[in-house]
């Protein structure tokens, strides 16, 4: 074993520490292969089956790894590198490799050919959990005797602030978007569909909808037992030009009356981040400026945040965080799919490739977010509430970490999709059992 191989497999131990809080060593002493070739592009995938005490971790049976950490097309369980599996999902190791042309930011439709089952599911947890197992099975010992009871599920609720007031930017841009969803269904000869889309869009650009919306949000989350995090544009210092007009949320956090609503949120358990501006995601400078601006104006410290639009550079994004004095990022995600985009449901620090090593910085993945299941696929409400059981059923499952949006001006009456956040907040309690 390199001495890479090694710093990377004690990583992976410590990124999954949850799964073993009664220590490392019985899963560091597991007889796992030392595996690795390099990964094709786009990556493939195989699904390896699970043997018969440990079925129920997999999904039906199974879990889907790179091919490159396995021995042979269709390998044994006992033949692939588990720990080379977890960090290649973690590390992003394909997407980071694609992106050496230029990031896909946040699109997943960008990663062209690519086998969306590596986003399906959360692998890493899924392997944690087989890890557990199997250093049980072969210490002949109780599972939670041997590595600890596994750590509660986590679902952190959250809201980006685009906006506090409806402006001619929102109005463009959801127009637009719009607008492109009825040429999209006209392309695929969906007539209804193209017909709802432009009544929609009309209503949208006419409209004088109210976009204050923290006390509804509030008193649903009051109602269910729970507090959520709002993520706050930090503003600018200087007259902005058109882009940053046209992309970015057009309001201060000092203006008196919203200073004073998030003061008072904070107050109350509510936790607020910054949003870093559209062009801030590979610069130090700008997410630092904001970041200040943002803790002066409710005077608390700012340390969390998600990149507006998700835009997000494997190379640059968290580097540039990390510097700007950031300790927990959230963008992680995708803005056109739902997903698991590094397989995984964890509260992690990625791997410093420059130092080889974990960053200080932590990520928490965003899996589900509002416009998925409103602009980009145009769904009823028992669609909805089926994805939302799919994605929220799999955290709960592996016993994860992982966040959603819910925008804040969504809640409006221009949007209407207020009904969808009650929803998730009553499967949320379905599920039950949540830290």
């Amino acid at each position: 074993m390199s001495p890479e191989q090694d710093a990377q497999r004690k990583y992976v131990l410590e990124a999954l520490a949850g799964y073993w809080p009664k220590g490392a060593d019985a899963i560091a002493q597991l007889p796992i292969p030392i595996i690795e070739s390099p990964t094709t592009m786009p990556p493939t995938g195989v699904l390896v089956a699970l043997p018969e005490w440990a079925e129920d971790i997999g999904v039906d049976g199974a879990i889907f790894v790179p091919i490159s950490v396995c021995q042979g097309a269709t390998p044994a369980w006992q033949h692939v590198d588990w720990m080379a599996a977890a960090f290649w999902y973690l590390d992003g190791t394909a997407e980071r490799a694609w992106e050496r042309n230029r990031p896909v930011h946040s699109y997943s439709n960008k990663l062209t050919d690519w086998d969306e089952r590596f986003w399906s599911r959360a692998w890493v947890n899924r392997i944690a959990l087989l890890l557990r197992r199997w250093a049980a099975h072969e210490a002949q010992q109780p599972v939670a005797v041997l590595c600890g009871r596994l750590p509660l599920p986590r679902l952190i609720l959250s809201h980006d602030v685009d906006a506090i007031r409806k402006t001619m930017p929102i109005r463009l841009k959801q127009t637009a978007f719009n607008l492109f969803n009825v040429l999209r269904h006209l392309v695929k000869l969906h007539a209804g569909s193209a017909m709802r889309s432009l009544v929609r869009s009309i209503r949208f650009l006419c409209s004088r909808a109210d976009y204050w919306c923290f006390d509804m949000i509030t008193d649903l989350e009051r109602q269910h037992q729970t507090r959520s995090h709002f993520n706050v544009h930090g503003g600018w210092a200087v007259d902005r030009g058109f882009r940053q007009w046209l992309f970015d949320p057009g309001y201060q956090p000092t203006e008196e009356r919203f200073a004073a609503e998030l003061k008072k949120l904070a107050a109350d358990g509510w936790t607020i981040g910054l949003h870093p501006s559209f062009e801030s995601w590979s610069a130090e400078g700008p997410i630092a400026a904001e970041r200040e601006r943002l803790s002066m104006a409710i005077g608390t410290d700012v340390t969390s945040c998600r990149q507006h639009w998700l835009r997000f550079s494997w190379q640059q994004t968290w580097r540039a965080q990390e510097r700007a004095g950031i300790k927990l990022d959230s963008t992680l995600g995708f803005n056109d799919r739902p997903a698991f985009r590094v397989g995984a449901a964890l509260q992690f620090r990625p791997w410093d490739h420059e130092k080889g090593g974990p960053m200080d910085l932590e990520v928490v993945p965003m899996i589900l977010m509002d416009s998925q299941m409103y602009d980009y696929r145009e769904t009823t409400p028992a669609e909805r509430q089926a994805v939302m059981r799919y994605w929220l059923g799999e955290l709960h499952a592996v016993h994860g970490t992982a966040s959603v949006v819910w925008h804040q001006r969504v809640m409006s009456d221009d949007y209407g999709w207020a009904d969808g956040y009650r929803d998730l907040l009553d499967i949320r309690k379905e599920l039950g059992g949540w830290e």
